[in-house]
């Protein structure tokens, strides 16, 4: 008979600590309502995903919920991964192994499955993970048919799973179809149905292999009128089931009694799109132009890989690499090893669809954990390159603030953390050019609003999240940096200097202070002093060097700075503090509010030296 089978995997995660109302709004238009639904079919099969601390939060605060999944295992596979959704190539393997283990546990614990598949963190692979995978007992992971059709495979020999390996070492990869990806929960039925009959053959040993993000059953745009008011979600189980050629199993299911298609090697890839979001801006739009007019050849233009978020967004590196480092000082304490693996989740590291790096509220969450991890550690003084660009950097860990310092660009304050509340000040983001900046328009999309009451089902097609066009109310004032936007930064300007140039960096710069590297002439417990020889430039150099002498003690640090220059004409001293605050309207410097003296605008605090 010829018959295609449906693997059909839901993956659900939020970043750790995200606000408690999306939570609960998710659970009640997204992950609650799928498995109701699916209560009802219980010869449907489905393979889930649940990152670890998202099932904390539902064991804690839905009880309805945990239950009716606990109720579902006979007709649900649980995936294992990272237990708070780090990449796993990007973290040190002792914790990869932790993470996934930690996982393993709880769904055993409380699902009663032990774990053979593994879904893959924004599907990033790289073969390093694969002993560390093995070791886990792990046997199969997702992945995408882009990182086989970049890769020089056939599109159309892809429906099943793959036996790669690595040292000897072998793991299972299944590619997710891209179609089905992205038409499901978009298409109508009849052409959903139409599409998974696509995949039958007549040995019926093809698989229909689709995992995606469980937030589209209900949570992305309209897909809760669709898919649970419209009853998408539920015609799709009747008419699958209904449809003879179809046949539902987990993806352990068809493992085990199907053979692989092939041996395959992949390169470090994730998804196209990652691969576009990854590079600058400006290659990204070169990268969409390649695409658009080279179709047929589409799968031979590659952009870059997840790791260039680092190369891309200073602020990415950081993070990162301030959990890099506390890994290689691990305590082995709970407390400690809870607090570094959930600073190590994915989403702050990153940019595409959604905001990542640039929601203050993941970059606070990242950095709780982070300063959690320094209170327990509590060393007082290092020398240490954490951002690893061969500069080193000075911390400095006091009763109520942890301090550290770079030479290399400026001298600058990079983090500055107020350790009873676990906040860093220096939360702060440059501006930075993005692809998607081209595409804004002002005024209102044109077309009409989508009327949900006429759609049906049968035959409409709905929108996904992505659109070529973001259109605003007003213009959007965009000013990009040239420099790294911390704290302590020094400015040569003339006299025009305004927070008006400044916020448009239209200001005219004289000095070579900002961004460049200082000496160290004195580092010790208690104070670091940087000295730069650098110039005031217009028709010709005018020697000039700036010192900066830090003091750190227990609940502040003084700077003091002298500059001495051949300059002989009036000049402007600026000193730019960037600082990020949980509530604005609520700050005071010295029990006051802002005076004339200190001009504020978005977080950025400019302090005048005449």
């Amino acid at each position: 008979m010829k018959q295609t089978s449906l693997l059909l995997g839901i993956h659900c995660h939020q970043p750790i600590d995200n606000f408690d109302w999306v939570l609960f709004d998710t659970i009640k238009k997204s992950y609650k309502p799928f498995f109701e639904v699916l209560k009802k079919f219980p010869e449907f099969k489905v393979s889930v995903h649940y990152s670890g601390w998202l099932l904390e939060f539902i064991e804690k605060h839905d009880e309805e919920l945990f239950s009716l999944m606990k109720s579902l295992s006979n007709q649900l596979e649980f995936f294992t991964g990272g237990y708070y959704e780090p990449v796993l190539a990007s973290i040190p393997s002792q914790d990869r192994i932790a993470q996934i283990k930690k996982l393993n546990k709880y769904i055993k614990k409380h699902f009663n499955q032990t774990p053979k598949g593994l879904w893959l963190t924004e599907r990033v692979w790289d073969n390093s993970i694969i002993k560390d995978l093995k070791e886990c007992g792990v046997e199969y992971v997702i992945v995408d048919d882009y990182h086989f059709i970049s890769n020089g495979y056939d599109s159309s020999n892809l429906n099943g799973y793959f036996i790669t390996e690595e040292g000897g070492d072998e793991i299972a990869l299944f590619p997710i179809n891209q179609a089905l990806r992205y038409a499901i929960p978009f298409y109508n039925q009849n052409k959903t149905n139409e599409l998974l009959n696509s995949f039958v053959n007549d040995e019926g040993k093809n698989a229909a292999v689709i995992f995606d993000d469980g937030e589209k059953f209900g949570v992305w745009p309209k897909t809760y009128e669709t898919v649970y008011e419209k009853q998408w979600l539920e015609a799709f189980f009747i008419k699958t089931l209904r449809d003879e050629k179809i046949k539902t199993e987990t993806f352990y299911e068809f493992y085990k009694n199907n053979s692989p298609i092939s041996l395959a090697y992949l390169p470090t890839v994730s998804y196209q799109e990652m691969g576009e979001w990854s590079v600058s801006a400006d290659d990204t739009l070169k990268l969409e132009e390649l695409y658009k007019s080279n179709p047929s050849e589409a799968r031979f233009i590659k952009g870059g890989i997840w790791k260039n978020f680092f190369t891309k967004y200073q602020e990415s590196n950081w993070i990162h690499k301030r959990t890099l480092e506390l890994s290689k000082k691990q305590i082995e304490k709970k407390i400690y090893q809870d607090a570094l693996y959930k600073s190590q989740c994915n989403d702050v590291l990153w940019h595409g669809v959604f905001g990542g790096i640039y929601l203050p509220n993941l970059r606070d969450n990242a950095y709780k954990y982070i300063i959690e991890c320094e209170k327990i550690r509590d060393v007082e003084f290092e020398i240490l390159d954490i951002d690893l660009d061969g500069y080193e950097e000075y911390k400095y860990n006091k009763n109520k603030l942890l301090s550290i310092i770079s030479p290399k660009q400026g001298g600058q304050i990079y983090e500055l953390d107020i350790k009873d509340d676990n906040f860093n000040l220096q939360n702060t983001l440059t501006r930075y050019k993005e692809a998607y900046h081209s595409k804004i328009e002002v005024g209102k999309d044109d077309e009409e609003e989508l009327d949900l009451t006429e759609i049906d089902i049968e035959n409409d097609d709905i929108e996904t999240i992505h659109s070529n066009v973001l259109y605003v109310d007003e213009e959007v004032p965009l000013n990009y940096d040239w420099y790294f936007k911390k704290s302590a930064i020094d400015h040569i300007c003339d006299e025009n200097f305004n927070i008006e140039s400044f916020e448009t960096n239209t200001f005219r710069e004289y000095g070579d202070f900002a961004n460049q590297p200082f000496d160290v002439k004195q580092s010790d417990k208690k104070t670091l002093v940087l000295n730069r020889n650098g110039g005031i430039y217009t028709d010709t150099k005018f020697d000039t060097s700036i010192e900066k002498a830090y003091k750190f003690k227990k609940k502040e640090i003084i700077l003091d700075t002298l500059i001495e220059t051949d300059f002989k004409e009036s000049i402007k001293h600026v000193s730019e503090w960037n600082f990020h605050f949980c509530d604005i309207e609520q700050v005071s410097f010295n029990s006051k509010l802002l005076e004339d003296k200190l001009i504020f605008n978005t977080s950025r605090l400019l302090i005048e030296d005449f």
